[in-house]
């Protein structure tokens, strides 16, 4: 579980959390697919310090913690005590013993004081120093620190005080010493503490932060006293004495020196100043060390802690602490025999064992990626950067402190060239050279294209009169071939009736054949009947000479017949002969007709087709002209955009 999340849909690239992070590498710029600027979280590097949450004025980043499970569990019945750190003091000013009264009334097992923890925490660096003379130890209540020095300054690991923080100190007194076999959940102003108790076992159960649990008390309705008013409540066990003061800076270094007023400190707080002191720390020869390096990552120490809730200025607090710490010193006074025996001290060295308040710490650096300047060399040419003067720009806009940072970080692939401010105003300048280039020539094109859309008009509305001429002749040829296929049908109805006609007179010569033919066969009757009667006038002798005569005659007249019938079917056969020639005549006259008559049709068809062609080309070219007028408007406008 990632313990600082991000609300992409809130991130705007702004870089304000890589600025204030001390771990550069836990943030990671990337572009995504809509081309914005996203600042996203490597949770292996962050150190949970809270600086990127109080940054981001556009509420992208937020944390978690154990609230929701502890309050769960707690519902369910478990058995579960609870640790308040003494900075509760300063989250809920004035009624915070109301809240943890709260807690007690919902059926925790009981409230233990953290500034008892830090009492405990004193005495064991105490302890452990007069063991151990020659140590140079950094202070680790601050668990933001432990984080960073075990993922990004491993080196430091030695010097990392081993005497466990106050939370962890009273969590293992509860267990140890009380016997105490439920969980534990430390109320706490603190983020990163949740790493701090995974790393230790689990010996507290629950990072509880007062600003999640101030949300609670706010969002479920429950009221504390607006005023400081009397509460029945009362920590178990024993209550802490100066470790209340643990919070504010110098702390621990206060609490120590009211023991060994000899011992060397130095105190660092605050993520602009402490983590440049740690790298000091690191190159420094080991004699100037002090005993004791005090550091807290939050400057206003853990009352100033990004999960408070609250944002009181440096005196309030110092103010609230001011009562505490003389209310301490009144009590240790009390608690110091007349021969300067510390009682609680005393009580420490006989009843815990050192050795149970002590830690050890491993590295979770991983394995580095050792950057080269051969690297960082790329990364300047990828970022544009070829002068000294541009490496040196160092605006910050990419929340880096240098340009070499950023040119690092690009090496490393944890960002984006694009987050460069001076990159990319070069590549805006650049591409304004180009637009402006790329302005002139669409200019002159614009320009073209205003000639040619001139002489476009111009075409089309020539076309156009010429399409109009073409209607006009298509519909007056039209109506002329109407007329020739009126005529043309007046001509085939002629020829129908000559046809007929012929028709009749063929039919005429036909029966004019069959009465030939009727006389014809008269005539062989007369011949035959003339030659029987020639016979029998050639018998009778000189008494049928006369009729001889007249069979005779009627022998010549039945022959005249005869040559008069084969002339006429001479004549019939030519007659018929000339008809049958006039019937071919007229037939192919009538095929030629039809041909011409669908000719014709068809010739008014394709007219017709025309004259409405003529008039879809003329509604085109009326349309294109419409275009044509408004590419030339946008054209003008272009050009007056690009002038």
């Amino acid at each position: 579980m990632s313990i600082i999340g991000l609300k992409k849909e809130k991130c705007v690239g702004c870089n304000a959390c890589v600025r204030a992070c001390p771990a550069g590498d836990a943030n990671i710029a990337h572009l995504d697919s809509d081309g914005n600027l996203i600042i996203e979280i490597d949770d292996s590097k962050c150190i949970k310090c809270g600086a990127c949450i109080t940054a981001c004025s556009h509420n992208a980043r937020y944390f978690q913690d154990d609230i929701g499970q502890f309050l769960e569990d707690l519902k369910s019945g478990k058995e579960i005590a609870i640790i308040a750190a003494p900075s509760i003091k300063i989250a809920f000013e004035g009624n915070w013993r109301h809240a943890l009264q709260w807690l007690q009334n919902q059926g925790v097992k009981g409230i233990y004081d953290v500034s008892y923890g830090a009492d405990i925490c004193t005495w064991a660096h105490l302890r452990y120093i007069e063991k151990h003379p020659d140590a140079k130890l950094i202070s680790q209540p601050c668990a933001a620190v432990v984080n960073y020095i075990q993922r990004h300054k491993p080196e430091l690991l030695p010097h990392l005080s081993p005497v466990q923080s106050p939370m962890m100190c009273i969590a293992i007194y509860i267990r140890n010493v009380l016997g105490f076999k439920g969980k534990i959940a430390a109320i706490s102003p603190c983020i990163a503490k949740i790493d701090e108790f995974r790393e230790t076992g689990n010996i507290i159960n629950y990072n509880v932060t007062m600003e999640h649990l101030k949300d609670y008390f706010e969002e479920n309705k429950i009221s504390l006293p607006a005023i400081k008013v009397y509460s029945e409540f009362e920590f178990n066990e024993h209550q802490g004495l100066e470790g209340a003061i643990y919070p504010k800076p110098g702390g621990l270094m206060k609490n120590l020196l009211i023991h060994a007023p000899e011992m060397e400190i130095v105190t660092s707080e605050g993520t602009e100043k402490l983590y440049k002191d740690l790298d000091r720390y690191c190159e420094e020869n080991p004699r100037w060390l002090p005993t004791v390096f005090d550091v807290l990552n939050c400057e206003n120490g853990c009352n100033g802690g990004p999960a408070t809730g609250v944002h009181y200025n440096c005196f309030t607090m110092s103010d609230i602490m001011h009562d505490v710490e003389r209310y301490a010193r009144k009590i240790r006074k009390a608690n110091t025999t007349k021969k300067g025996v510390d009682k609680q001290f005393d009580e420490f060295d006989k009843k815990l064992n050192l050795n149970d308040y002590l830690r050890t710490y491993k590295s979770l650096a991983g394995v580095q990626h050792k950057i080269t300047e051969s690297d960082i060399e790329k990364a300047y040419l990828e970022l544009d950067k070829h002068s000294e003067m541009d490496k040196s720009f160092d605006c910050h806009s990419c929340g880096f402190k240098s340009c070499r940072e950023m040119a690092i970080a690009i090496a490393k692939g944890i960002n984006e060239k694009e987050n460069c401010h001076q990159y990319m105003m070069k590549s805006i300048r650049n591409e304004r050279q180009k637009a402006t280039s790329v302005n002139s020539e669409v200019l002159g094109m614009n320009n073209e294209l205003v000639e040619i859309f001139g002489k476009l008009t111009d075409n089309i509305d020539q076309v156009t009169k010429e399409t109009i001429l073409i209607r006009e002749t298509g519909k007056a040829s039209s109506s002329e071939m109407a007329n020739v296929a009126e005529y043309m049908n007046n001509l085939q109805v002629l020829n129908e009736s000559i046809a007929g006609s012929l028709e009749h007179i063929n039919s005429s010569v036909k029966k004019y054949n069959v009465m030939t033919q009727d006389v014809e066969k008269i005539s062989g009757k007369i011949n035959l009947l003339s030659l029987n009667a020639a016979i029998e006038a050639a018998r009778a002798g000189e008494a049928g000479r006369g009729f001889s005569v007249v069979a005779s005659n009627i022998r010549e007249l039945s022959e005249s017949s005869r040559a008069s019938v084969g002339s006429a079917r001479e004549n019939d056969e030519s007659i018929q002969s000339a008809i049958n020639e006039v019937n071919d005549i007229i037939h192919k006259f009538s095929e030629t007709t039809n041909e011409l008559l669908e000719a014709v049709q068809s010739s008014i068809d394709n007219v017709n087709k025309t004259t409405e062609k003529s008039t879809m080309i003329e509604d085109s070219m009326n349309t294109v002209a419409l275009i044509a007028e408004r590419v030339q408007e946008v054209i003008e406008k272009t050009n007056h955009i690009l002038n």
